[in-house]
């Protein structure tokens, strides 16, 4: 029987190493030895001061979107975050309109983490479209996947909020957004949305359609953004959850995001002749 209040690592094993020193070395390759990393270390300060809202994360396996990854997460290396809002898609599309699983342990070979009970009650408070339903996040991985990146490079204790979404369209987006900006009030949080951008496209036609969908993000255009995807008939999983994040952090004051990587599977395999999946590392400040 599943213990639904400690979500075990389900993806360890496929997504990433199972086994903690091969963890901790695979994620050392990431922010350090790769080529499509950042090439810092975890423990040295890159003097960012600067306040950052929010990230968007990639959620492929650590061996193609690792280092992308590595890029937001450094990010914040030097601010002592305390709780990390996780928005991602529903990929098996069983769950709720927007699942979340408000009390509890996450484990992963790093150890567990507590969900942040305060934030996730408040978030499911008058509204219905914000529901429990902790089974949907036992078999899905895009959130599995940010919270090792999260325990290698952080310094102080956090707790997480696991948000997954089913209905992505603008106004459920729009409507989360509102949600959590207005939870965030007053505390220590940042959201990161979990999204891998273009699916199954030959490498130039990958770069072509993101670099499009990118500038809409900068810019915190979620109209625009939405008609991109369309237009380009883009094929993105996790759009609703950028969205979301687009809406509250605006509200809460960010001005615009910044692109830190952008790579293809195929750039890092050095397979350019099959059809790839795009990743990219987003800030915003």
């Amino acid at each position: 029987m599943i213990d639904l209040s400690h979500r075990s690592s389900y993806f360890s094993g496929s997504f990433y190493p199972e086994k903690k020193f091969e963890l901790k070395n695979l994620l050392q390759f990431c922010f350090i030895q790769s080529s499509f990393g950042p090439q810092q270390s975890t423990k040295i300060s890159n003097n960012n001061k600067s306040k950052v809202y929010g990230l968007i994360v990639p959620h492929g396996a650590y061996k193609f979107s690792g280092a992308i990854s590595a890029h937001a997460f450094l990010k914040i290396i030097t601010q002592n975050i305390d709780t990390f809002i996780l928005i991602g898609p529903d990929h098996r599309g069983i769950g709720k309109r927007i699942s979340i699983m408000s009390e509890g342990l996450w484990q992963t070979p790093f150890g567990d983490v507590l969900i942040n009970d305060e934030i996730t009650k408040e978030l499911k408070k008058n509204n219905n479209i914000i529901l429990e339903d902790k089974l949907v996040h036992q078999f899905e991985h895009s959130l599995e996947v940010l919270i090792p990146f999260l325990q290698y490079s952080r310094i102080n204790s956090f707790t997480i909020v696991p948000i997954l979404m089913k209905d992505q369209d603008i106004k459920t987006s729009i409507i989360l957004g509102n949600l959590l900006a207005k939870s965030m009030l007053g505390k220590n949080a940042i959201i990161i949305a979990s999204c891998d951008l273009t699916h199954y496209e030959i490498n130039s036609n990958a770069y072509k359609k993101d670099g499009k969908l990118i500038k809409s993000i900068e810019n915190l255009d979620i109209e625009l953004f939405y008609q991109t995807i369309m237009d380009e008939h883009i094929s993105i999983c996790g759009y609703g959850a950028i969205a979301s994040l687009i809406r509250a952090v605006h509200l809460l004051g960010c001005k615009l995001g910044a692109l830190l990587k952008y790579a293809t599977s195929g750039d890092v395999t050095s397979d350019y002749k099959n059809p790839v999946v795009a990743y990219a590392a987003i800030a915003f400040v």
